[in-house]
């Protein structure tokens, strides 16, 4: 080993021991995100891509039990096809999930975060009725969690300034 490696590598030894200290995991005890767990009222469902979101958050934020924040969520999803063959036949389907959230702090008027959240993902289309409405079902659920874990991680990111605006 040259000692320009053995330098580098002594610096990058260096460095990784100071990491932990520089870090602090986002659910860890006493954390901003630790602290609204339970404290965020969810949104009703009313659909199965309602259902399967309300599920996923309720997971990663908690169960209510006595909440300060109340979340609202307006979805909406559209099919495109994306493949079309020489008869006209469409046979890859991309499926695109919007989520607009609103998290507000008791009965305030404005919203202490807001966003919007957007996935998409696709499947082939079959001869077969059956496969390919099974199909859209799962990707309507893989979907749908795939929000509600992106707009749980957005909260928890934004945990101390939630907070903060929530009590000024």
């Amino acid at each position: 080993m040259s000692s320009c490696d053995r330098r580098r590598f002594l610096a990058l030894c260096g460095a990784l021991a100071v990491l932990p200290g520089c870090f602090r995991p986002m659910l860890a005890e006493g954390s901003g995100a630790s602290e609204l767990r339970g404290r965020i009222a969810l949104p009703q469902t009313n659909d199965r891509l309602s259902y399967f979101l309300h599920d996923t958050l309720e997971s990663r934020l908690g169960t209510p039990n006595n909440p300060d924040y109340r979340l609202e969520v307006a979805t909406a999803l559209t099919e495109s096809g994306l493949l079309v063959e020489q008869d006209n036949t469409i046979t890859r389907i991309r499926v695109q999930a919007v989520a607009d959230f609103r998290l507000y702090y008791k009965d305030a008027a404005e919203p202490v975060l807001r966003d919007r959240i957007v996935t998409e993902s696709g499947y082939d289309a079959t001869a077969s009725l059956y496969a390919s409405r099974t199909t859209e079902q799962d990707i309507e659920r893989r979907l749908a969690k795939d929000l509600g874990e992106r707009i749980a991680r957005r909260i928890q990111a934004q945990a101390s300034q939630i907070e903060a605006a929530a009590q000024s």
